[in-house]
Protein backbone atom coordinates (compact mmCIF):
# COMPACT_ATOMS: atom_id res chain seq x y z
CA UNK A 1 0.00 0.00 0.00
CA UNK A 2 1.25 3.62 -1.05
CA UNK A 3 2.01 5.90 2.00
CA UNK A 4 0.51 9.04 1.94
CA UNK A 5 2.16 12.24 2.40
CA UNK A 6 2.89 13.02 6.05
CA UNK A 7 3.09 16.86 5.60
CA UNK A 8 1.47 18.91 3.06
CA UNK A 9 2.92 19.49 -0.20
CA UNK A 10 4.61 23.08 0.08
CA UNK A 11 5.95 22.23 3.32
CA UNK A 12 8.97 20.78 4.73
CA UNK A 13 10.27 20.19 8.64
CA UNK A 14 13.12 22.26 9.73
CA UNK A 15 14.33 21.86 13.36
CA UNK A 16 10.73 20.28 14.37
CA UNK A 17 9.19 22.97 12.81
CA UNK A 18 7.04 23.47 9.81
CA UNK A 19 8.73 25.72 7.20
CA UNK A 20 8.31 26.12 3.27
CA UNK A 21 9.28 24.02 0.71
CA UNK A 22 10.09 26.85 -1.65
CA UNK A 23 9.60 24.72 -5.56
CA UNK A 24 6.62 23.00 -3.71
CA UNK A 25 5.30 26.06 -2.46
CA UNK A 26 5.32 27.74 -5.57
CA UNK A 27 3.49 24.98 -7.11
CA UNK A 28 0.86 25.41 -4.87
CA UNK A 29 0.19 28.81 -5.74
CA UNK A 30 0.40 28.21 -9.26
CA UNK A 31 -2.30 25.82 -8.62
CA UNK A 32 -4.44 28.36 -6.95
CA UNK A 33 -4.07 31.04 -9.51
CA UNK A 34 -4.71 28.49 -12.62
CA UNK A 35 -7.71 27.60 -10.96
CA UNK A 36 -9.05 30.60 -10.05
CA UNK A 37 -8.33 31.54 -13.66
CA UNK A 38 -10.32 28.90 -15.02
CA UNK A 39 -8.96 25.90 -15.81
CA UNK A 40 -10.13 22.34 -14.27
CA UNK A 41 -8.42 19.69 -11.90
CA UNK A 42 -7.37 17.69 -14.19
CA UNK A 43 -5.88 20.11 -16.49
CA UNK A 44 -3.55 21.35 -13.90
CA UNK A 45 -2.44 17.73 -13.01
CA UNK A 46 -1.53 17.03 -16.47
CA UNK A 47 0.53 20.02 -16.79
CA UNK A 48 2.07 19.77 -12.98
CA UNK A 49 5.72 19.24 -13.30
CA UNK A 50 6.92 18.67 -9.82
CA UNK A 51 6.39 15.74 -8.08
CA UNK A 52 3.84 15.14 -5.48
CA UNK A 53 5.09 12.55 -3.62
CA UNK A 54 8.39 11.53 -3.77
CA UNK A 55 9.30 8.55 -6.95
CA UNK A 56 5.48 9.73 -8.33
CA UNK A 57 5.75 12.19 -10.75
CA UNK A 58 2.22 12.03 -12.31
CA UNK A 59 -0.64 14.15 -10.55
CA UNK A 60 -4.50 13.67 -10.69
CA UNK A 61 -7.15 15.75 -9.89
CA UNK A 62 -8.10 14.54 -6.87
CA UNK A 63 -4.37 16.02 -5.82
CA UNK A 64 -5.05 19.02 -6.73
CA UNK A 65 -8.34 18.98 -5.04
CA UNK A 66 -6.67 18.32 -2.15
CA UNK A 67 -4.48 20.93 -2.43
CA UNK A 68 -7.38 23.64 -3.03
CA UNK A 69 -9.46 22.23 -0.45
CA UNK A 70 -6.35 22.18 2.47
CA UNK A 71 -6.80 24.92 4.78
CA UNK A 72 -2.82 25.17 5.84
CA UNK A 73 -2.32 27.05 2.72
CA UNK A 74 -3.43 29.89 4.59
CA UNK A 75 -1.71 29.38 7.60
CA UNK A 76 -3.59 27.21 9.41
CA UNK A 77 -2.62 25.00 12.19
CA UNK A 78 1.09 26.92 12.98
CA UNK A 79 1.64 25.91 9.14
CA UNK A 80 3.56 29.54 6.93
CA UNK A 81 0.89 30.61 4.80
CA UNK A 82 1.28 30.15 1.43
CA UNK A 83 -1.78 31.91 -0.62
CA UNK A 84 -4.24 34.45 0.59
CA UNK A 85 -7.79 34.19 2.26
CA UNK A 86 -9.08 35.50 -0.29
CA UNK A 87 -7.27 33.31 -3.00
CA UNK A 88 -8.51 30.61 -0.80
CA UNK A 89 -12.07 31.75 -1.07
CA UNK A 90 -12.20 32.12 -3.96
CA UNK A 91 -11.25 28.92 -4.91
CA UNK A 92 -13.84 27.75 -3.10
CA UNK A 93 -16.72 29.83 -4.52
CA UNK A 94 -15.46 28.51 -7.74
CA UNK A 95 -14.84 25.07 -6.72
CA UNK A 96 -18.77 24.82 -5.02
CA UNK A 97 -20.23 26.54 -8.34
CA UNK A 98 -18.54 23.77 -10.45
CA UNK A 99 -19.90 20.79 -8.63
CA UNK A 100 -21.82 19.18 -10.71
CA UNK A 101 -24.41 17.08 -8.32
CA UNK A 102 -27.54 18.49 -9.01
CA UNK A 103 -30.52 17.71 -6.25
CA UNK A 104 -33.02 16.05 -8.05
CA UNK A 105 -36.35 18.14 -8.38
CA UNK A 106 -38.92 18.40 -6.13
CA UNK A 107 -42.62 17.24 -6.89
CA UNK A 108 -43.23 21.45 -6.63
CA UNK A 109 -40.62 21.88 -9.60
CA UNK A 110 -41.99 18.95 -11.69
CA UNK A 111 -45.52 20.23 -11.58
CA UNK A 112 -44.14 23.65 -12.62
CA UNK A 113 -42.70 22.17 -16.06
CA UNK A 114 -44.45 22.36 -18.87
CA UNK A 115 -45.13 18.86 -19.89
CA UNK A 116 -46.72 16.94 -16.98
CA UNK A 117 -46.99 13.16 -18.18
CA UNK A 118 -50.19 11.70 -15.67
CA UNK A 119 -53.19 9.08 -15.75
CA UNK A 120 -50.93 6.48 -17.48
CA UNK A 121 -53.60 3.06 -17.29
CA UNK A 122 -52.48 -0.05 -18.84
CA UNK A 123 -55.47 -1.49 -21.44
CA UNK A 124 -56.10 -5.02 -21.57
CA UNK A 125 -53.98 -5.45 -24.83
CA UNK A 126 -50.44 -4.21 -22.77
CA UNK A 127 -51.79 -6.07 -19.56
CA UNK A 128 -52.11 -9.24 -22.19
CA UNK A 129 -48.82 -8.23 -23.64
CA UNK A 130 -46.98 -8.03 -20.59
CA UNK A 131 -47.95 -11.29 -19.15
CA UNK A 132 -46.84 -13.10 -22.81
CA UNK A 133 -43.14 -11.30 -22.00
CA UNK A 134 -43.20 -12.58 -18.68
CA UNK A 135 -44.32 -16.17 -19.75
CA UNK A 136 -42.04 -15.92 -22.36
CA UNK A 137 -39.10 -14.91 -20.27
CA UNK A 138 -39.87 -17.92 -18.05
CA UNK A 139 -40.26 -20.65 -20.29
CA UNK A 140 -37.24 -22.98 -21.46
CA UNK A 141 -36.76 -22.74 -25.04
CA UNK A 142 -36.57 -18.69 -25.20
CA UNK A 143 -36.79 -16.95 -28.30
CA UNK A 144 -34.79 -13.86 -27.52
CA UNK A 145 -36.14 -12.08 -31.22
CA UNK A 146 -39.96 -12.74 -30.34
CA UNK A 147 -39.48 -11.27 -26.74
CA UNK A 148 -37.68 -8.36 -27.83
CA UNK A 149 -40.25 -7.39 -30.51
CA UNK A 150 -42.80 -7.71 -28.29
CA UNK A 151 -41.29 -5.93 -25.24
CA UNK A 152 -40.80 -2.99 -28.24
CA UNK A 153 -44.25 -3.43 -29.00
CA UNK A 154 -45.46 -3.05 -25.28
CA UNK A 155 -43.29 -0.18 -24.68
CA UNK A 156 -45.29 1.64 -27.79
CA UNK A 157 -48.71 0.95 -26.76
CA UNK A 158 -47.44 2.36 -23.36
CA UNK A 159 -45.74 5.25 -24.47
CA UNK A 160 -49.57 5.92 -26.49
CA UNK A 161 -51.62 5.60 -23.74
CA UNK A 162 -50.00 8.42 -21.42
CA UNK A 163 -51.98 11.34 -21.11
CA UNK A 164 -50.45 14.75 -21.57
CA UNK A 165 -51.03 17.59 -19.12
CA UNK A 166 -49.90 20.97 -19.95
CA UNK A 167 -49.62 23.51 -17.62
Amino acid sequence: MLKNRSIPFGYCMVNGKYALNVPEAEAVRKIFAEYIGGKSLKTIAAEMQIPYNTGKAVWNKNMVCRVIENTKYIGEDGFPKIISDEDFIRAAEIKAGRNTYRKPATQDEIRQSEIIITNYEPTDEIQRMTNEINRLLDSENLDKVKVEALIIKCAQLKYKTICEVRT
